[in-house]
């Protein structure tokens, strides 16, 4: 009688793709159907374009602008497959698999740049008042002050992050980190509490602690009267 030890799903577990989705995209050497086999039949699950919870994307030749961008786009909101290129297929199709094992579990990993401080800029034009009824977090390094100013104006503000927040403030010397791709503490949290956050997309508002104070130190237009009825309309 004859006992089956291993079976092929045993093998499978031991492969950098078992039990990962994986993405590919552009053109190879290889028909991209052959390919898409050599993938399943290592464990992978196969998608046909990038999405949150992509373990990996491998990338060939003239990979369309359209899943280009929609790469930066998920990496913009912290989601980053581990990205291959034909020759590391090659290498895990060999067998070396060792360099190429991810965690099973995939999370948000966003890294804050200055991409995000403008795409989030607080435009304080918008209105009299653009920070009415919102919530704000102040870093540990912008003046105390400010929370008593803001609580002149009726704003309420606190020394971190929950999923009430609305608006970042950052301290003028963050903003110039962002300006020059370094980072610090205060970015460093902020980073925290959104990857370990149920939000998909990084939707905060952000501004600096000069643009706050800035603001604060306009003189508020008193509210225009109404006008007065027109005679013989009482």
């Amino acid at each position: 009688m004859q006992y089956e030890l291993f079976s092929d799903a045993d093998f499978r577990q031991e492969t950098p793709f078992a039990q990962r989705s994986v993405c590919l995209l552009g053109t190879f050497r290889t028909a991209s159907r052959t390919l898409q086999k050599k993938l399943q039949e290592l464990g992978a699950d196969v998608k046909q374009g990038p999405s949150r919870g992509l373990h990996f994307v491998v990338l060939g030749k003239d990979v369309p602008a359209d899943a280009r961008e929609r790469l930066q786009v998920l990496a913009y909101h912290g989601y980053r497959p581990r990205v291959l290129n034909e020759t590391d297929l090659d290498d895990i199709l060999a067998g070396h698999y060792s360099p190429y094992v991810v965690p099973a579990q995939t999370v948000k990993d966003l890294h804050l740049t200055l991409q995000h401080y403008l795409n989030g800029r607080l435009n304080y034009e918008s209105s009299m008042n653009p920070l009415y009824m919102e919530e704000l977090y102040l870093a540990p390094d912008v003046s105390a002050d400010l929370y008593q100013k803001l609580g002149n104006r009726g704003i309420y503000a606190n020394a971190y992050i929950d999923d009430t927040t609305d608006v970042l403030v950052i301290s003028d010397a963050s903003l110039q980190r962002l300006r020059e791709g370094q980072t610090d503490d205060s970015l460093r949290y902020i980073e925290q509490q959104y990857n370990q956050s149920r939000s998909q997309t990084f939707r905060f508002v952000m501004t600096s602690e000069g643009e706050l104070t800035e603001w604060l130190g306009r003189k508020i237009s008193p509210s225009p009267a109404p006008d007065a009825p027109a005679e013989g309309l009482l």
